[in-house]
């Protein structure tokens, strides 16, 4: 599937272009995750942040130098980026059958990092919104 991002460097987009591109069907689940990073996380400052040409524009959360999770809006869904260090990676793997079908095949594969994993996954509905919340579940100190 083509990702649909925003990816003119030279255009940040607005809350009201994000949420046409994620679509109506999608964009509660996208205030959702917004709303639980704002509460579960509050010293994770969200940031405006262009990533690459490829993956375009995107709100990273971290607290100075720890990164939390980067998400990225496209057409239809959004992406989320987890890096986990080997210790969370583990964690993530004892719990994957609590995991929606697509976050175990995710996590099944082997990561080619030796420091862990950087996971991106599609958040398309609140199922994933569940496993996004059990990925971070693990990453809170």
């Amino acid at each position: 599937m083509k990702k649909e991002r925003f990816l003119n460097r030279e255009e940040q987009p607005t809350e009201e272009m994000i949420q046409m591109r994620i679509g109506k069907e999608v964009f509660p689940v996208w205030e959702d995750v917004r709303e639980y990073l704002a509460e579960a996380f509050p010293d994770f400052q969200p940031e405006m942040v262009f990533y690459n040409d490829q993956e375009g524009w995107s709100i990273r959360y971290r607290k100075d130098l720890q990164h939390l999770c980067t998400l990225f809006p496209e057409k239809g869904a959004f992406t989320a980026l987890i890096p986990l260090d080997p210790q969370e990676d583990q964690q993530a793997l004892e719990k994957i059958h609590y995991f929606n079908a697509r976050l175990r095949e995710l996590l099944s594969r082997q990561s080619a990092l030796p420091q862990g994993r950087w996971l991106w996954f599609r958040l398309e509905d609140h199922t994933d919104f569940v496993g996004f919340k059990l990925l971070l579940a693990i990453k809170k100190p």
